[in-house]
């Protein structure tokens, strides 16, 4: 039964092509306030060129029905389909008064556009000839539209022809009857809602830039020439352009102007969409690579509509060009389809297209109609050509994707604002530890200011009075007689020797906890001072201090003292038992800031042997004890004599 229905619905759309079929009358009501002529418009074809009027009129019988309700003849060029088009329809007056009609045609880039009115073949009314190269003031009406003024005189009916001619793009006519007396309120309210959709427009484009220069996010500067792109659009195809920068249309050859905003406008969106559903860095990637070669065809359509002017196109060239130009024009188009389409089954960006999807489906699915209207797949109803329909659709796009957007901005903002907490946060807990850790810092100076005090107030002066005390005692066993005096005495001095040797010790010890920190330089200078108070007098021992890499190699007191007190143990070893003559002692900073000390001699070597168990040899357990405190490795072994290695 469905079928049955759209069959009968599909006869009564083609009933006027059959044969014999009379071209119905449009009726004008006296309270009418706009009539739009669909449906019943019937045409011919000037092949020749050269028809008249009145040649016209003689030719009542070559009219035929046009079969869209809008008359559309799709595309023209320089060499297909630029016949002039000649459009007839009835009016008839249905009241007792003569009416002041406008005959509008809401389509600007015509070559030539005139009325004609005719009772039977009597010529009643003969317009101007009028095209998008006539300026506006010299139009009856000052707008971008074409309104050819006439009078129907009461209860009257006339036949009015349109003589259509336009060279290059569509060739679409849609014709509205309307009073005279309502101009002013019609222009009006179309002046009131473009300035609403211009407004939004503009206030979209300064909240977009505020958004680009908090964040810095191209995506934004993007969807800002996409807000340019969709309001050139309409500034230019509805005829803004024209109507107040006339001159302007001249700027580039053959009208091409007018191509140019529609054509930024699909690339502008086909670049934002590459960005904000961006494919680049996924499996996908090949459509990302599609989109790149589609924007430099947009570079190309817009080098072609520039190259009029200085190359001339031979015809079938020019159609060539034509038929590229509407593939790369309309390329974007499917090209955006697939980013949504492959986003959503790839599950790569889903809610950013959803949100494109919803937000831009209205206004491509028009875009989408019209290209099928203008390739007369689908016929033409007012609503695709009324580009008021374009500007809602395009103002749901605009909201929608601004709400987004700015969605997208709330959330990059709290983003930052965490990001800048957790910063915050970390500097504190950093400056925190920071002061934690000066203050043990200062705890740990000031203990150690107070144990090198106790150490030498208590223990180095107890010290002290105790090698007074043992020197007094030897004096007085010096001035007694016998063998046991003179053991006595040898023994005290024995005492002493070890108890100065203590002292020393002492203060080394003191010196490296006064210390917080060396260079290779000032260690070198304390191993010197060393040597040569205790080993200067040894003649048959030559000792050789010497250092490599840098001297302002940093070294902690820990290190400097542990590093002190192995070189001390292995001087000390080669005086008791090495038998030499020669001592190297060897401090080398490294580049990477590692530190080596080497005491060689040429002495006897060592009857201990690699491997063996320290357990025994406490002087060489307590070097090797200190080198692992201070993380780094204890060698000892044979070479023309022995030496002993620490790094750290």
């Amino acid at each position: 039964m469905a079928s049955f229905c759209r069959f009968i619905v599909f006869l009564w759309l083609l009933s006027p092509v059959f044969a014999g079929a009379a071209q119905p009358v449009i009726p004008i009501p006296p309270d009418a306030q706009a009539v739009a002529v669909d449906h019943d418009i019937w045409f011919i074809q000037d092949s020749s060129h050269r028809l008249t009027i009145h040649e016209v009129l003689r030719a009542e019988g070559a009219f035929r029905p046009n079969p869209s309700p809008v008359p559309n003849f799709g595309y023209t060029s320089g060499n297909q389909h630029t016949n002039p088009v000649w459009l007839r329809f009835r009016l008839k007056n249905t009241s007792g008064q003569p009416q002041a009609l406008f005959c509008e045609v809401d389509f600007l880039a015509f070559d030539e556009l005139q009325l004609f009115i005719a009772d039977g073949q009597n010529l009643l009314y003969t317009s101007p000839v009028y095209g998008w190269q006539s300026p506006v003031t010299q139009k009856p009406v000052y707008h971008r539209n074409y309104w050819f003024p006439f009078t129907l005189p009461a209860s009257k009916e006339v036949t009015c022809y349109v003589r259509v001619f336009k060279s290059r793009g569509v060739q679409v006519v849609p014709i509205t009857i309307r009073p005279q007396n309502i101009l002013n309120t019609y222009i009006l309210k179309d002046y009131g809602f473009w300035g609403g959709i211009f407004a939004v427009f503009i206030f979209v484009i300064v909240i977009s830039f505020f958004f680009y220069l908090t964040t810095f996010d191209w995506i934004y500067g993007k969807y800002i020439l996409c807000i340019l792109g969709l309001g050139g659009y309409f500034f230019i195809n509805d005829g803004f352009l024209y109507q107040f920068f006339f001159d302007s249309q001249f700027w580039m050859p053959n009208r091409n102007v007018y191509f140019v905003f529609p054509l930024l406008l699909f690339f502008f969106q086909l670049l934002f969409v590459r960005s904000f559903l961006s494919l680049e860095n996924t499996p996908s990637r090949l459509w990302h690579r599609v989109a790149t070669v589609a924007l430099l065809g947009g570079i190309f359509c817009l080098i072609s509509l520039l190259a009029e002017w200085v190359l001339y196109v031979p015809p079938a060239v020019e159609l060539i060009l034509m038929r590229l130009f509407i593939l790369f024009y309309w390329l974007p188009m499917p090209l955006i389809w697939a980013f949504i389409v492959i986003n959503l089954i790839q599950r790569y960006r889903v809610q950013e297209a959803w949100l494109y999807l919803v937000a831009v489906s209205p206004f491509y699915v028009l875009n989408f109609m019209v290209i099928l209207c203008n390739l007369q797949i689908l016929p033409t109803y007012t609503f695709l050509e009324s580009y008021e329909n374009f500007a809602l659709a395009a103002l749901f796009e605009v909201m929608i994707l601004t709400f987004g957007l700015a969605y997208r901005y709330k959330l990059i903002r709290d983003y930052n604002e965490q990001l800048n907490d957790e910063r915050t946060q970390q500097q504190r807990l950093t400056y925190e530890a920071h002061v934690e850790s000066l203050q043990l810092k200062n705890e740990s100076l000031q203990e150690k200011e107070r144990i090198a005090r106790d150490l030498h107030d208590n223990v180095g002066a107890q010290l002290s009075f105790i090698v007074n005390s043992l020197q007094q005692i030897g004096r007085q066993a010096d001035k007694q007689n016998g063998a046991n005096a003179l053991q006595l005495s040898s023994q005290l001095r024995s005492i002493v020797d070890y108890t100065r040797e203590a002292i020393q010790m002492l203060r080394d010890t003191i010196w490296a906890i006064h210390q917080e920190s060396f260079t290779l330089e000032e260690f070198e200078e304390r191993i010197s001072h060393y040597v040569s108070r205790y080993f200067q007098q040894m003649e048959a021992l030559q000792i050789t201090i010497q250092t490599e890499g840098r001297l302002n190699q940093p070294l902690t007191s820990v290190q400097a003292l542990n590093m002190f007190r192995i070189m001390q143990e292995a001087l000390h070893n080669v005086v008791k038992h090495a038998q030499a003559t020669e001592v190297t002692v060897l401090l080398s900073a490294r580049e990477d800031g590692t530190f080596q000390l080497s005491v060689s001699d040429n002495g006897n070597g060592l009857s201990w042997v690699q491997g063996d168990s320290l357990d025994h040899h406490y002087g060489l357990q307590n070097m090797k004890k200190r080198a692992e405190e201070l993380g780094g490795q204890f060698r000892i072994y044979s070479n023309h004599g022995t030496v002993v290695e620490v790094a750290v």
